[in-house]
């Protein structure tokens, strides 16, 4: 009985032996930042400039690629350019609807101005940074894994090389959810089934897979 016993101790503490902690693989991540525009308002114009016209889709474009959060718009108070300034948030505010915005993304309050003559409009929104490990270059005997060890560096230049390719660098940190259903979709498939017919959609000739029996 003893001597069954003496053989799973001396294997338990074999592997006890072999084991050591996780080395920890770098892997790339991300910070969040705040991005900052501002965009002088001028009370003599007349609507929005061209200028600011290409400011506000770059920034739509910005936003919708690696935006998080509220798309804030901030107006000065007691300004010289007041009234311009709440007329340019009207005009900003159609342009980031025709970029593809969505109403509800964009918010937006006062700033005291301080009765600055020509105060800017504030544009700001939440985005990400990626940021790549430290790759040192720096490699031991790769042979001797002994006592289960492992080697800080390994993987280091795949995760440098995700970091700087990521489109949102928020993937890194957190994952995307769901879009809403669509709701007219799942209705029409509803129906269709409960009248017994293809719930599929409807393919047309060029979308076929059928092999052309022409003869040349």
């Amino acid at each position: 009985m003893l001597k069954p016993l003496f053989f799973v101790f001396l294997a338990c503490s074999v592997l006890s032996a072999c084991a050591s902690a996780p080395v920890e693989q770098p892997r790339a991540s991300a910070v969040a930042e705040t991005l900052r525009v501002e965009m002088p308002v001028d009370p003599r114009d007349s609507g929005l400039t061209w200028a600011q016209l290409e400011l506000v889709e770059a920034l739509a474009g910005e936003y919708k690629a690696r935006g998080h959060g509220p798309f804030v718009i901030s107006y000065p108070q007691n300004a010289g350019n007041a009234e311009a300034a709440i007329s340019a948030i009207a005009d900003v505010r159609t342009a980031l609807y025709g970029h593809g915005l969505d109403w509800r993304q964009i918010t937006g309050g006062a700033y005291e101005a301080g009765g600055y003559a020509e105060a800017p409009l504030i544009i700001s929104f939440t985005r990400y940074r990626a940021v790549a490990p430290q790759c040192d270059g720096r490699w031991t005997d790769v042979r001797n894994t002994g006592a289960g060890r492992g080697w800080g560096d390994f993987g280091c230049a795949t995760a440098h090389n995700l970091a700087a390719m990521v489109a949102d660098p928020r993937d890194l940190v957190a994952g995307r959810t769901f879009d809403d259903p669509d709701a007219a979709r799942r209705q029409t498939v509803i129906e269709q089934w409960r009248r017994g017919e293809s719930t599929s959609s409807q393919r047309s000739a060029e979308e076929s897979g059928t092999v052309s029996r022409a003869v040349n």
